[in-house]
């Protein structure tokens, strides 16, 4: 018998020794264990990606939420939070508004904060003795 209360919130895995080909678009929270090559995208800001340590992407990623532990080659935006932990190995550039990484990952890209207007650093002069 069917459950009338069920989520609407669901998780796609993709298992570790599954490969991919294609691009992917997600809603909800998709877990990454194997290899896709092509791009990922989520269907709204609230969406969780999360690429284990056995996952790898070779394409672009775009998602809400993003936790990476594994591999990407490719270009990766966020507009939500991305997390990289000390495994994670990236080389692409890295669109973020929130972004937090461990000690240990490696990252061979641009980070570009997408959050607005930075504030600009002020170089001043600084005066010895008061002067």
């Amino acid at each position: 018998m069917a459950n009338n209360n069920q989520s609407s919130h669901f998780s796609t895995l993709i298992g570790e020794g599954t490969t991919i080909k294609g691009d992917l678009s997600f809603q909800g929270e998709m877990i990454v264990q194997g290899k896709i090559e092509g791009s990922i995208t989520s269907k709204s800001d609230k969406d969780n990606l999360i690429i284990s340590e056995s996952g790898s992407v070779i394409g672009t990623v775009k998602a809400g939420n993003l936790n990476i532990s594994g591999s990407i080659e490719g270009d990766t935006s966020s507009s939500g939070k991305i997390e990289v932990t000390s495994q994670a190995r990236i080389n692409g550039n890295i669109n973020y508004v929130n972004i937090e990484m461990e000690a240990g990952s490696q990252v061979n890209g641009k980070l570009i904060y997408q959050g607005g207007d930075v504030t600009p650093m002020i170089n001043k002069k600084v005066e010895k003795d008061g002067k």
